[in-house]
């Protein structure tokens, strides 16, 4: 029996067709691989540009934080500058000149007590 089916043509067909069912597995097994080596490539490159992309934006927000604190930190010195000028305008303007002063305090004795004023109003106590 094994004599005959080897010269069988059924046989031979079926062989065949089984031989090409079985190389086009193989053949679809190694496009298979070749397809997941190249889309392992291609994730490789996606996570690299990614990781780059990420690095740079991470170093522009923190040049963007740092420009950002010395502009506050500018402003906040501009604004202390400003309040101590304002201060110190409003402490001078408080000031009391002592000659003024000196003067002020004997022109008030002076009409005061009845005596003659210097002038420093445009007029004297006696008239």
């Amino acid at each position: 029996m094994a004599g005959n089916r080897s010269g069988d043509p059924a046989t031979s067909q079926a062989e065949e067709a089984m031989n090409t069912v079985l190389q086009a597995e193989r053949d679809a097994e190694r496009v298979v691989a070749a397809c997941e080596a190249e889309a392992a490539s291609i994730l490789q490159s996606a996570q690299l540009q990614a990781s780059r992309i990420a690095s740079r934006t991470d170093n522009r927000i923190s040049l963007m934080q740092t420009r950002c604190f010395q502009q506050v930190t500018e402003e906040v010195r501009q604004l202390e500058r400003a309040e101590r000028q304002a201060r110190e305008r409003q402490e001078e303007s408080y000031r009391i000149d002592e000659t003024g002063l000196a003067e002020c305090i004997e022109e008030i004795a002076i009409c005061l007590t009845g005596g003659v004023s210097r002038g420093g109003n445009g007029g004297d106590a006696a008239e």
